[in-house]
């Protein structure tokens, strides 16, 4: 019996699909929004804290009260995986579009 040969062009899409799938998971799963969320209760802690110095009398230094920066992490990797993303999605979102407006045409 005979060996059937993959077709290189197909392992390919599939490993990008599956590639595209993870980094559209990690991008939307919500960790930005936690950050956001993170800081904002940060934040309003921080203004209880100000508003009780100040009824209490205490000398305040605004300086103590500013959001630290945060450190940015990404790498050009990451920064690749991003731009993969994007463009697959759109390629895709297109391409959906695409057939679409085919089957619209056929029937």
């Amino acid at each position: 019996m005979k060996k059937k040969k993959n077709n290189p062009f197909k392992t390919i899409f599939i490993i990008l699909v599956v590639i595209f799938s993870a980094l559209l998971v990690a991008s939307t799963s919500g960790y930005y929004e936690s950050r956001i969320r993170d800081q904002v209760v940060l934040t309003e802690e921080g203004i209880k804290e100000f508003e009780e110095r100040i009824s209490k009398g205490e000398k305040i230094d605004l300086t103590s009260f500013l959001e630290q920066s945060s450190i940015d992490y990404s790498s050009s990797a990451s920064n690749l995986g991003d731009n993969i993303t994007k463009t697959l999605e759109g390629f895709l979102t297109e391409g959906v579009g695409v057939i679409k407006n085919i089957f619209n045409t056929l029937f």
